[in-house]
């Protein structure tokens, strides 16, 4: 890390790299994951997630949403001048395209009207656990407990990919892969909004979904309030 009180301050001094703590990042980050990103809020949200569960104990290890928003690294490099709950939606919304690009799995952990958010960098091992726990077959790992009583566990897709499985049909990756893109170019009330006016009009294919889209880009949506 810069050797600054204030980043930005003065010239980066260098890395020690063989004094500096090393952060390991899978190549596939570099391979799979890196080019797709296009933007600055999904990039740092990723790279932020790494340290942490690298930090916590390793990529088998869950991180509570709370610590990425949190995190004063984070809220650093997204700051907007005088308005801290611009930085939450900007993490909140590296958060959601870094699940819609499933690099992230995200979890409900407990019950009741609030349950905690949690996530697992996606690896085949941690894919299968989530699925283990959110069958039941095994309990979610202690440090997601608030009491003596194992937690329910739910996974969580952004709210565009629920809303097309319910009312449109099933999710293809290549459905997926254009969802994602639509995350990343329009607001999410856009695209929520976008397919309920597709099933109203019974136009229920992802084709359609676009061109509202783009048609509110180009052209407005004639609502004073967007």
């Amino acid at each position: 890390m810069p050797r600054s009180s204030s980043p930005g301050a003065r010239g980066f001094g260098g890395m020690l790299v063989a004094v500096d703590p090393a952060i390991r990042i899978p190549q596939a980050f570099f391979t799979d994951i890196l080019p797709g990103i296009t933007t600055i809020e999904e990039l740092q949200v990723t790279l932020t997630v790494l340290r942490l569960v690298d930090e916590t104990g390793g990529y088998d290890y869950p991180i509570p949403e709370r610590a990425v928003i949190r995190d004063r690294g984070l809220r650093a490099a997204l700051k907007v001048v005088g308005s801290a709950r611009e930085q939450d939606e900007r993490i909140t919304r590296g958060l959601e395209l870094a699940v819609a690009r499933g690099t992230i799995l995200r979890l409900e952990v407990g019950s009741g009207r609030r349950p905690a958010i949690w996530y697992y960098v996606n690896t085949p091992l941690n894919r299968s656990t989530v699925s283990a726990m959110e069958r039941g077959a095994i309990p979610a790992p202690a440090a997601t407990w608030e009491d003596e009583t194992p937690p329910e566990v739910r996974v969580e897709r952004p709210n565009a990919f629920r809303l097309y499985e319910q009312n449109i049909g099933p999710l293809t990756p290549l459905i997926a892969d254009q969802i994602t893109q639509a995350i990343e170019e329009y607001p999410a009330d856009w695209i929520e909004d976008a397919i309920a006016e597709s099933v109203t009009y019974n136009r229920r294919n992802w084709r359609y979904i676009t061109r509202i889209l783009e048609s509110w880009s180009t052209s407005g949506r004639g609502d004073p309030d967007r």
